[in-house]
């Protein structure tokens, strides 16, 4: 549960989702079974690490139809081996090369972000404890009485929500400034800073904004300048679209669809220092280099030894039994050893770039296809298995661990969530993760489509057996229950009406009630003929009311099925994600259409209580009728499509 970044978004609506859900979540990790080397030594022979990369690589890529890849291992300050494996282009057959072919890192690119954020701290001209208003020419509202600060920023705990839709464009027309982008997508502080973790690319796109604001310099020309000119990365930039200088290096994205390979667009990535990063594997070897080398490349230094170590030791973590982050890289022990590491997804390419600092070595990879996630983790699953073997341990549950069985019960949702918009359902249905405990006292824990077994070996401490450094702890925050892993990818517990199968009976059981309801009620109109006109007003505008809200209600979830069925082949996700289709604030007003009927129906059923109207039990029936009306709406306004 802590080996790459994040892979980047009810029945009714669950469907709706369901592609975004396939495509994001259920990639999965191939990799072939070698024996595993008996030091913990690392690789020693480059070409006996090639032999064992060629292995891995020739099931994985073919296995998750990715087209190519590009692997680099640095050790001791030098590149130990690179290689470029597949296709750059698909149908010109261009191999990929390390030294020159352009792959998109991702949220790699944050590396540099946090990279250009020390230098300045490096230099006095920021602190990492000031309020950032004070290098903002805008405010961050001050939702909690604790300031945002720069190492909140850094360990991706300042609080705030995701929202991912706007994030990525296709057309360069389209695109604003970093500037543009920080002002007018401000998103809401919903956790207290330093309490949540929470990874945002706002809080890394306004770290960007800050080197920006504080330098003098356009983000992209001061990370040109500081940090890829010192480093001789020559095939590497922040500029999108790529300048012609670099275009024709750059590797084509693919999807893969009905057994053909679908080539994409140029992501662009809005919030630019967040993930706009493109760069050649040996470019992003001489980066590893510099800081595995303590801020330094060849004769040039990026940041001063002080500053670099800094940047490599622990920041923030929930629980000093727990790894955490450093300063913008996730430190953790994996395999026995002490590992910083950042992935980095957009929709067409995966990354993955890890330092090794007691063995002076990195590894960085990065994929040009859709499953690419598959690959990266077959990857560097098999490199550490196999370089730095370790056994599973045999643990043993707490002898009070029913105490707490019940806490760990439930379902959960992820910090990393969008609270006040419509994509609040999206994130929760992507990102649900549910813990039950067996009989054996095993806590298993259901993420992404994989269950992983832990044991409670103190109280609130879960050590995953077969890999003990991969933990969870329990903590209560403002009174909710939160799971913390080694990541800032908090799992918070969902409170009863948060329950994913209770909007699926609301929406689905509502939808279908009224659609009945209705058919049944236009048979009766042409069976009964005249005497419908015998039956009580109030009754009659009932039934209209009722009819309409039922019919609104189909058209709002039918539409919107529609558009988010309305699937990119080649990125593999819905086209609203690259901007909203004309007509669809129009569709969002349609749940406000519903609760103005919902009033006439409660108007109307009033009356007819009071004028007793019809039988008793045909007024019972239209009273729950409403209620489920009214149930619809408040599944609405939760999921923030009403109000």
């Amino acid at each position: 549960m802590n080996k790459s970044d994040n892979q980047i978004m009810t029945k009714t609506l669950s469907w709706i989702v369901l592609f975004i859900t396939v495509i994001c979540m259920l990639a999965g990790t191939v990799h072939q079974p070698v024996l595993a080397q008996t030091s913990n030594t690392g690789p020693t022979d480059p070409q006996q690490l090639e032999s064992f990369v060629d292995g891995l690589m020739a099931a994985a890529l073919p296995t998750n139809h990715v087209p190519g890849a590009v692997v680099v291992v640095v050790k001791d300050g030098q590149v130990f081996f690179a290689k470029g494996y597949g296709v750059s282009d698909v149908e010109a057959q261009t191999p990929v090369d390390p030294q020159t072919t352009l792959f998109r890192p991702g949220s790699v690119s944050k590396l540099f972000t946090w990279t250009a954020v020390m230098q300045l701290v490096e230099s006095g001209q920021l602190s990492l404890d000031e309020d950032i208003n004070v290098y903002l020419d805008f405010t961050i509202p001050d939702t909690y009485p604790e300031p945002i600060t720069l190492r909140h920023l850094l360990s991706h705990t300042a609080g705030f929500e995701d929202v991912a839709n706007g994030l990525f464009k296709l057309d360069p027309d389209q695109v604003v400034s970093l500037e543009e982008y920080v002002k007018s997508n401000v998103p809401t502080r919903v956790y207290r800073p330093g309490t949540i973790g929470a990874y945002s690319n706002y809080g890394s796109a306004l770290a960007g904004y800050i080197v920006q604001r504080i330098s003098g310099l356009p983000f992209v020309d001061y990370v040109q300048q500081n940090i890829l000119q010192p480093l001789s990365m020559q095939h590497a930039t922040f500029k999108q679209p790529l300048p012609a200088t670099l275009a024709g290096d750059m590797a084509n994205g693919y999807g893969y669809a009905q057994g053909l390979y679908k080539q994409g667009k140029f992501e662009i990535v809005v919030a630019s220092p967040a993930g706009g990063l493109s760069s050649s594997g040996l470019d992003m070897a001489n980066f590893m280099i510099a800081h595995l080398q303590d801020g330094t490349f060849q004769t040039n230094r990026i940041l001063e030894e002080s500053t670099a170590r800094q940047m490599h030791s622990l920041l923030y973590t929930a629980d000093p039994r727990i790894d955490g982050m450093a300063y913008g890289f996730f430190q953790q022990t994996d395999h026995g050893q002490l590992t910083l590491s950042h992935g980095g997804d957009t929709m067409l390419f995966h990354s993955f770039l890890r330092l090794l600092p007691e063995q002076n070595m990195g590894i960085f990879i990065s994929t040009n296809g859709t499953n690419g996630g598959a690959v990266v983790e077959s990857v560097i699953t098999g490199f550490m298995d196999y370089y730095f073997p370790q056994e599973p341990e045999n643990l043993t549950p707490t002898e009070d661990f029913e105490l707490r069985a019940d806490d760990y019960r439930g379902s959960y949702f992820m910090s990393r969530s969008n609270y006040t918009g419509f994509e609040k359902i999206v994130f929760s249905l992507i990102s649900g993760v549910n813990i039950v405990v067996d009989e054996d006292h095993n806590v298993l824990v259901t993420y992404g489509g994989k269950t992983v077994r832990y044991v409670e070996v103190e109280p609130n401490l879960l050590v995953n057996p077969a890999n003990p450094a991969d933990r969870l702890l329990m903590k209560i925050i403002d009174g909710q229950i939160t799971i913390h892993p080694n990541t800032p990818f908090v799992f918070i517990k969902s409170p009863w009406y948060r329950n994913q199968v209770l909007f699926g009976l609301i929406f689905i059981g509502g939808l279908i009630l009224f659609l009945v309801l209705m058919i049944r009620w236009i048979i009766g109109l042409f069976r009964t003929g005249k005497n419908t006109q015998k039956q009580p007003i109030s009754l009659r505008f009932f039934r209209l009311f009722a009819s309409l809200f039922g019919v609104i209600l189909f058209v709002f979830l039918t539409t919107l099925a529609l558009i988010f069925g309305d699937i990119n082949p080649a990125y593999g996700v819905p086209n609203i994600y690259f901007g909203t289709p004309a007509g669809f604030d129009i569709l969002l007003s349609l749940p406000f259409v519903m609760f103005i009927v919902s009033l006439l129906m409660i108007g109307t059923l009033i009356v007819s209580w009071i004028k007793k109207d019809g039988q008793v039990s045909i007024r019972v029936g239209y009273s729950l009728l409403t209620l489920v009306s009214l149930s619809i709406l408040w599944a609405l306004v939760f999921w923030n499509f009403l109000f």
